[in-house]
């Protein structure tokens, strides 16, 4: 944002939007980071609750968490600027290709090092306000149960609502055969983002835990590993909502940011880096969900081991419960994504190499993903 050599000319004091770009990835950071850090809490919830019994101040609670948070923020600060600088050769190479300027490819920004630095302070103490926050206002008792409370919906409204979402859901479909210019197609994909979020939050919320409910009750009644596998999978669609209407929105967002921008290569290529950056940050957030929910379920192993399940039945739980919940958090976007590269390549804003391109950083991201959150999954479950 701050090189001298991409000062285009005619664009001084215009709004800069490689640069709100850049900002909205930042703003993404930060979110992700409130989300991983709110689930760390709530994974520590019970081990507060034991301390607060033993004496423990609750002040004294939040200064330990404070002081976890700035190890963790100082790590991920100092290696995260290391592989930045590493990698800055190599992205200025490319934008000064792409705008057709040069420049020297070890020109560092230190301003921005300071920026970024000055944001991590901003929200480490954000997040210590919000965890100080979290220890005061829970009892003891709420906090030893943090993690089995659960929201049942009314069950007079459940069907009538998986209708109403999954209709939603479809909407998007429609402007497929709406025809229309090249110039409309941003602002319909910026009304299809509306239904991705209305529709998928719905379809997480009402029409897969009834889903999942049903075939319980109706088809893997007796299928004991099925059916652990589909109960585990349940307990995840609170926290999956969150991801996976980011994972959808983030990536439509900047579909419609090129369609916008289309003859200025400079922001294309922005925004093609940021699609990329942001697959890798959801992907990284679910193996770190997947981490935290498989250590909840180290005790439930244990108890299934000493009912008589084998390693055999337990890690083919696993392979299940994965498939389904990988099935679910990337076939659910997915859907809505290609509603948009469609759109997009019927108006000729993007090209099917293009496209080919990012489908497969997408399915070969969350491919990897996958990988790793088997391995680990298994080894701390084991």
């Amino acid at each position: 944002m701050n090189n001298r050599n991409f000062n285009i000319k005619g664009q001084v004091g215009r709004f800069d939007v490689p640069g709100s770009i850049i900002f909205f990835l930042t703003l993404l950071i930060c979110i992700f980071t409130f989300y991983a850090n709110s689930y760390f809490v709530m994974s520590k919830s019970k081990q507060m609750a034991i301390e607060e019994l033993s004496g423990v101040w609750p002040g004294r609670l939040a200064v330990i968490l404070l002081f976890e948070n700035g190890i963790i923020e100082l790590i991920g600060c100092a290696i995260g600027i290391f592989i930045g600088i590493l990698l800055m050769p190599e992205f200025l190479k490319l934008m000064y290709v792409v705008m057709g300027t040069n420049g020297s490819v070890f020109e560092l920004s230190y301003s921005s090092i300071f920026e970024t630095i000055g944001i991590l302070i901003i929200q480490l103490g954000y997040v210590c306000i919000g965890d100080y926050g979290y220890v005061y206002s829970r009892e003891i008792i709420n906090l030893m149960n943090v993690n089995k409370s659960t929201h049942i919906p009314d069950t007079r409204f459940i069907k009538f609502n998986s209708r109403i979402y999954i209709i939603t859901y479809l909407v998007p479909v429609v402007s497929l055969i709406i025809p229309m210019s090249p110039t409309k197609v941003a602002l319909i994909g910026f009304v299809n983002m509306f239904f991705t979020v209305f529709g998928i939050q719905g379809v997480l919320r009402y029409y897969f835990p009834n889903k999942i409910l049903e075939l319980k009750k109706e088809k893997y009644l007796s299928d004991k590993i099925k059916l652990i596998s589909l109960s585990n999978v349940s307990k995840s669609f609170n926290q999956l909502k969150f991801l996976v209407i980011t994972l959808a929105v983030t990536i439509e967002l900047l579909l419609c940011c090129i369609a916008m921008f289309q003859n200025d290569a400079r922001i294309k290529t922005i925004c093609i880096i940021s699609y990329v950056a942001a697959i890798v940050m959801i992907a990284v957030s679910i193996i770190y969900k997947i981490v935290l929910d498989s250590d909840f379920k180290k005790n439930v192993f244990r108890q299934l081991i000493l009912l008589g399940y084998s390693k055999k039945q337990l890690t083919k739980i696993i392979d299940q419960e994965l498939q389904i919940f990988y099935g679910i958090t990337v076939g659910i976007p997915l859907f809505h994504i290609l509603i948009f590269f469609i759109l997009f390549l019927k108006s000729n804003i993007i090209s099917i190499s293009l496209t080919a391109i990012m489908l497969c950083v997408f399915l070969i991201t969350f491919f990897i993903t996958f990988i790793i959150s088997h391995r680990v999954y298994k080894k701390l479950a084991f």
